[in-house]
């Protein structure tokens, strides 16, 4: 492990992306039997209710939510890993990495509630410490060279 210090940063990073997401289904499920609208028929069936031809509002922005976070998390975790796997040290990692789900956790609740421009800042802000997390791997790789 001594060589990978980074990498219990990264499963808990992992692990607290995961409970994020974890939520946001929940809330989703939650928020679609409150509303009694459902899209598949056998989810109507189960529920007693009839097909209707659209999710209730929160409910596709919980969508909207989930595809902004599989549009956005894959390359920040591909580029933890990197950076673990390069030998990154735990101190930065846990900084690089926190940062990142703090703000993820921000940017869900500013989605859900339909803030902007505090969405776009937490967005790029987002983007941004992919990108500091890419080029401190690349200085790593380029060390490593």
């Amino acid at each position: 492990m001594i060589a990978y210090p980074a990498l219990p940063v990264l499963a808990l990073a992992l692990a607290a992306l995961l409970f994020k997401s974890t939520l946001l289904s929940a809330a989703q499920v939650v928020s679609r039997a409150r509303a009694r609208t459902f899209l598949v028929p056998e989810d109507a069936r189960l529920m007693r209710t009839t097909v209707t031809d659209r999710e209730a509002p929160f409910v596709v922005r919980c969508g909207a939510v989930w595809r902004n976070d599989l549009e956005n998390i894959p390359f920040f975790l591909i580029a933890a890993l990197t950076f673990a796997l390069l030998g990154g040290a735990a101190d930065a990692a846990a900084w690089w990495f926190g940062a990142f789900v703090a703000v993820r956790y921000l940017h869900t609740a500013i989605y859900l509630r339909g803030l902007q421009p505090a969405r776009t800042v937490a967005y790029l802000t987002g983007l941004a410490l992919t990108w500091g997390v890419v080029i401190s791997s690349l200085a790593l790789a380029a060390r490593a060279l």
